[in-house]
């Protein structure tokens, strides 16, 4: 008789601000490993790799905010011998902190990695574990709206939001994914890890799991920030907003702050955690992002268009803040790509 091997428990850590389409596309995939490829392929006998459960603080149906029905299989007293414990992405602020309502699913979390389990975040659940503490001093990764939050509430997280996927040496037993479907990613790092390569394959084709290609620059945007009192730096951020493409921004800034230049790049920094010409450096990005994606312009134009003179320079940075070259950029979220869902009249 074959010896089959005891399937890796694995808890998913649910509230109502839970994302239906994280948790039960995590359960789904997660829940056929050994069982799909098996079941409609190969013919062989199915025999599940993971035991997947939803675990919550409340027992019976949780409804959320969009009418969408969870029930849990365990509450959190029930909720025992978990290998992996996963907190799936959630719909919650990008402008404060969890705080007191999500004490009781830090405390269990905390307990539950101290006790041997493994511990993942996707997407905005990384909040989660950074207010458990459990990620101070690693290298962490979520949906890159929440890059203020995680600055001003949780500085000790080292946070890498153009990451897809973070899993750091030093702590191997705390994994954290990017925004929305990068809890693909998470998913077939964890099936790899636990079921081997072949079974993640298999997973991949099965779901028609796309390569990410690690990284969830590309698709990051600039958010609008959580509001600071600075006067006089967001005075100089409405500004640059319309004359980002003026030869020297970071001095005519400094002069329109009246500050000494040390005084305002602090205060800058400070308010939005860039640096200045770093904050002009993204915002004259993200305006070639726009034209990249509405318009057919030369790259040489476009980078003239922002503020870059030489053509080079402007495709080496924004190769470096989006991960894509101009080109790539375009062929991703170009006008082109979309006209094919235009339908014939």
């Amino acid at each position: 008789m074959p010896n089959i091997p005891r399937p890796i428990s694995v808890d998913l850590l649910v509230s109502r601000s839970v994302s239906p389409s994280s948790l039960y596309g995590l359960r789904d995939v997660m829940a056929s490993v050994g069982v799909g490829w098996e079941t409609f392929v190969t013919g062989e006998p199915p025999t599940p790799r993971f035991n997947v459960r939803i675990v919550s603080t409340e027992t019976g149906t949780l409804t959320r905010a969009s009418g969408v029905e969870i029930r849990a299989d365990l509450s959190l007293d029930q909720a025992e011998g978990a290998d992996i414990v996963v907190v799936p992405g959630m719909s919650v602020s990008a402008s404060e902190p969890l705080g007191k309502p999500y004490s009781t699913m830090c405390d269990w979390l905390r307990s539950v990695h101290k006790g041997g389990a493994r511990v993942a975040a996707a997407c905005s659940g990384a909040l989660v574990l950074a207010e458990a503490g459990l990620l101070n001093d690693l290298e962490a990764t979520t949906h890159w709206a929440y890059r203020d939050l995680f600055r001003l509430c949780y500085p000790r997280v080292r946070l890498r939001p153009e990451k897809s996927l973070c899993c750091s040496d030093a702590r191997p037993d705390i994994i954290t994914s990017g925004g929305a479907n990068a809890w693909q990613e998470l998913a077939l790092f964890l099936i790899t890890q636990h079921a081997g390569i072949e079974q993640a394959v298999r997973a991949a084709k099965f779901w028609l799991l796309a390569d990410q290609g690690g990284l969830q620059a590309p698709y990051m945007a600039m958010p609008l920030g959580i509001p600071h009192g600075d006067v006089a730096v967001r005075e100089c951020q409405v500004w640059l907003s319309e004359h980002y493409a003026t030869r020297t921004p970071v001095a005519a800034m400094v002069e329109r702050s009246s500050l000494a230049p040390t005084t305002f790049a602090r205060r800058f920094r400070r308010a939005t955690g860039y640096a200045p010409m770093d904050y002009v450096h993204t915002v004259r990005i993200e305006e070639a992002k726009q034209i990249l994606e509405t318009t057919d312009a030369s790259i040489e134009r476009i980078g003239e268009e922002v503020g870059y003179e030489d053509s080079a320079s402007f495709r080496r940075l924004f190769k470096r803040k989006s991960g894509l070259t101009p080109a790539e950029y375009r062929r991703l979220f170009g006008r082109r790509r979309f006209e094919r869902y235009h339908l014939n009249e």
